[in-house]
């Protein structure tokens, strides 16, 4: 899907939700005339889920491309996945497949990508990752300082890889991901600080102004 089709896509569920969320709001402000006598603004009732919805994904996509752009990743929404890895490699999913740039920055590399990568590590300078061929997995050591790889096991499971892989070099399975936890492990944490930011920050702002906003003032 487009990045358009998906805006659009979205647009049509928070306008949904709007509305949703407005009826109720029109209710409540009934009662809150009811029980304070003051005049309220039935149409900013209305409308004021709407508000801060809108309010809330703009800000939270706004703040994405910005971190898209300092460092180089996705912006979150759409089908394009992508994180760097050491600083000099990027994990692309494009149509639902990951693959491994090596080309990144216009560097030369011995090979441009590896497709249909699986799973990987990281330790030291080195990244080991697995990918499907034919009928087995390859798993594939890429020395990230002297930019070299080589592919040293074949099997018939990812599991059988990493165990040989992992016990020969003393290393935890545990730190192995597939790639959508490793694409996750790193954006989680901008995107649950964006999204504290964003409550913290609207949550002001209604305390703010929002009687203001709702309240019929003499």
């Amino acid at each position: 899907m487009g990045l358009l089709f998906v805006l659009i896509i979205w647009a049509i569920v928070f306008a949904i939700l709007s509305v949703g969320f407005g009826l109720p709001g029109l209710i409540l402000a009934h009662l809150y005339k009811k029980r304070t006598n003051k005049e309220v603004k039935l149409v900013a009732w209305f409308f004021a889920p709407g508000v801060l919805i809108f309010s809330f994904a703009g800000l939270f996509f706004f703040e994405n491309i910005a971190y898209s752009i300092v460092t180089g990743s996705d912006i979150g929404i759409g089908d394009w996945q992508c994180v760097n890895i050491n600083n000099k490699y990027q994990l692309n999913n494009i149509g639902y497949a990951w693959r491994l740039d090596t080309d990144v920055n216009g560097r030369f590399f011995e090979k441009d990508a590896f497709n249909d990568v699986q799973e990987l590590l990281e330790h030291d300078d080195t990244i080991a990752f697995t990918a499907e061929n034919h009928n087995c997995y390859v798993l594939t050591q890429l020395d990230a300082h002297e930019e070299k790889y080589a592919t040293i096991d074949s099997a018939s499971t990812t599991t059988i890889l990493w165990d040989r892989y992992t016990k020969v070099r003393g290393l935890d399975k545990d730190d192995v991901y597939t790639c959508d936890e490793y694409y996750w492990k790193y954006r989680k944490y901008s995107m649950i600080f964006f999204l504290i930011f964003n409550i913290l920050l609207l949550g002001y702002l209604i305390r703010r102004f929002g009687k203001r906003f709702l309240i019929e003032e003499y």
